[in-house]
Parts: structure tokens; sequence; C-alpha cells
């Protein structure tokens, strides 16, 4: 991935959502609560992050937030329910360099906590959002140090298509490493009505991810920046009531190119000695249940 320059890229969003604010004091102002605030948790067969099966078992993934005046904070976890991930100490049984007959790795832990700081707002049919991202990941500190991301995203809601984008720039640990991490993300969604009484829709998305060459450098090793994954899935909302909502998704995600050789592959399947390939794992299928409370 090339440079980035920062300050620039800072100065742009802020532009950006700054048209945003003047753009909204035209309009009539609408009253809104002073505070909003949503808890989500997420079962997951899979966890996926930008293309690549990071968990390969079932996991847990609870989240909140609490937002006012369109600026907003979340916490995420992610918690594994399976023994398929290790940690700098925790290992998994038949490791050959656990001390002892190792252990269950990282079940039962949160293995990773994402804190998001955001500020979204909509200019007419078009919603732009720009925040930071700080990745920590508790049980692997040593191997893989928390890092922070600044991203900018927008999207065409009333556009057939919903075409949106989202850039993620790393400004902490990638940059150690002489190049800055960039992952950029093209998307589009599209709704179907259906005349069930209780799905009353289905929606459909895809995803297309670009990575920079320091992204590459910064995940895999590598230095060849390009097209990193495609990603198609498909979804069923239900209202509960009462500020409850759930989703059904099932989703496919599939590594491109060179990227498919960096796949992390299955460690129970590795230590028993049945393990394919990296790029046997660089295809994945999986789903889950969402369910969410909105205040």
């Amino acid at each position: 991935m090339r440079k980035v320059a920062q300050p620039a890229l800072m100065l742009l969003i802020a532009g950006v959502l700054v048209t945003a604010a003047d753009a909204a004091q035209d309009k009539p102002e609408e009253k809104e609560p002073a505070y909003s605030y949503s808890f989500e948790t997420t079962l997951a067969s899979k966890f996926m992050w930008r293309g690549q099966r990071l968990t390969d078992g079932w996991n847990l993934q609870p989240s909140g937030t609490l937002g006012t005046k369109g600026f907003s904070v979340n916490v995420w976890g992610k918690l594994d329910l399976q023994a398929v991930s290790e940690g700098d100490n925790y290992y998994l049984r038949g490791n050959p360099d656990a001390p002892g007959a190792g252990g269950n790795g990282l079940r039962g832990k949160f293995s990773e906590v994402d804190l998001t700081f955001s500020y979204a707002r909509e200019l007419g049919d078009v919603s732009i959002e720009a925040g930071t991202i700080t990745y920590i990941l508790p049980y692997n500190l040593a191997s893989c140090p928390s890092t922070t991301e600044i991203y900018g995203a927008f999207s065409f809601d009333a556009v057939p298509l919903a075409p949106a984008a989202r850039l993620n720039v790393d400004i902490d640990e990638s940059r150690d490493g002489g190049k800055t991490a960039v992952y950029l993300e093209l998307a589009a969604n599209h709704t179907v009505a259906l005349s069930a009484t209780r799905f009353k829709s289905v929606e459909l998305s895809g995803t297309v991810g670009i990575a920079s060459s320091g992204f590459a450098r910064y995940c895999y090793g590598s230095s060849e920046g390009g097209l990193h994954d495609i990603g198609f899935s498909a979804s069923l909302p239900l209202d509960l009531g009462r500020g409850w909502s759930s989703r059904l998704f099932l989703g496919y995600s599939s590594l491109l190119g060179k990227y498919r050789d960096f796949q992390y592959i299955n460690l129970p399947d590795f230590y028993a000695g049945k393990a394919g390939l990296p790029s046997s794992y660089a295809d994945t299928l999986w789903g889950g249940i969402t369910f969410t409370f909105e205040r």
C-alpha cells in the first residue's frame, strides 16, 4: 500500500462533515431524543473480517452503543465458544509447543475487543460517517499489539442497489513497517419484499474489498496490493416489538488471488495432521442470528 497523507485525509473527512452540518441547518429542525442507546448480540458459526476467517468456530459477539447528536461510542467483543484459536500463552491440545498437554486455547474468553468512536450525518439522500476503531486482542498483545484505524464511509440509500464505500486507514502499528495499511470496501444492497406474515423482506448485499500493499505487509508479510476479497450475504429481519428486533443471516466470503495462500488454517486440523493447504480454507460459508434492542 502506498503511504497516505494522514492530515489530508482527516481534513477531507472533516470538510465533508462540516458541509453536512451546514446543509442540515438549512432544513427545519426536527426534535430528536437527547441520546440513544442500543445493545446487540450475534451468534455466528464463524468470525469473518475482511474476507479472512479469523475464528473457525462458533462465537458470540455482544455489542453496546451510546449516541447523542450524531456522535456515538461503541464497545464490541468476541467470545470464543469453541476451542479453535490460541493466545500467546493459551494453547490448544495437540500443539507440540504447548507446555504439558495444552488446553482449550481461547475457548470461553473474549479474544477480541473493539472500541469505536464515530460521527454520522445524513445529507439529503446520502449517509456519511467517520470515526476511529481500536482493535484489542487481550490474549495476543505480545504477538499482535493493539492498533487504531480512522475511517470514512458514505452510502446512497435512495439510489438503486444503494451503493456504498468505506475506507479504513491504519494510523498505528502498520506504519512501523514503513507502509500504512489501507483497506477499501465497496458494497451494494437490495431489499426484496416478501408476502410472509413474520418475515416481510429479505436483504441482499455484496461487497468487494481492495487492499493496499501496506495492508498486505501488515496482515500477511506480503508486499502486493490489489483485489482482496468478495462477499455475499442474505438476511431476514424480524421486528419483535418493544424496541427488539432479530435478523437471521447467511454469508459467503472468498479471498482472491494470491491472498488465498495466506488464509489461516483450522488449528485443530493442523495439529491432528488433517489440514489442507491454506487456500482450501479461503472460501467460507457461515451464518447466524442477531438480536438487537434500540432506544
